[in-house]
């Protein structure tokens, strides 16, 4: 019974040790995309052009496909297994929708469909640091700035 709980512990220990660096690789896709489409939206510019903004977004989420594609998740893992795939999956499809509101015609429609995967991803990227250790995501209302900015938040409404 040792030596089963202590092969699983192993398999466990590798599954997180390959998939941490797919992880961190959707994590930084993700941020590209979310940041690309912020300004894509915000800018009064419509000639956004993603072609140079995206290129490597594209060929990193391929490079994220083919590394998850590879693992081999334990059962202990296959509820992460399952939020990473959902996190590469939403990502695709804001991926998509970036390249769609490039579009002078964007609609609002398309607009709220990019939004929703990109929650959609950063919530599956985040149940995914739930699940395992080593998997852990900044918590940005923990950094320093944010204390800084409450701090100034105070102040003026004081």
């Amino acid at each position: 019974m040792e030596a089963a709980a202590e092969q699983l512990d192993r398999a466990l220990l590798s599954y997180i040790d390959a998939a941490r660096p797919a992880q961190v690789r959707l994590q930084q896709v993700l941020t590209q995309i979310a940041g690309y489409s912020l300004s894509l939206m915000t800018s009064k510019k419509r000639s956004m052009h993603p072609e140079g903004a995206l290129v490597s977004a594209r060929a990193a989420l391929k490079e994220v496909r083919e590394q998850l594609a590879a693992l081999k998740p334990p059962s202990a893992a296959a509820h992460h297994y399952h939020h990473l795939k959902s996190a590469r999956d939403a990502t695709r499809i804001a991926f998509g929708q970036a390249m769609i509101c490039t579009r002078a015609d964007a609609t609002e429609g398309e607009r709220q469909t990019l939004v929703q995967a990109l929650h959609a991803a950063n919530e599956h990227v985040r149940m995914t640091a739930r699940l395992l250790p080593g998997f852990e995501t900044i918590d940005f209302s923990q950094a320093c700035c944010a204390f800084h900015a409450q701090a100034a938040d105070n102040a003026i409404s004081t």
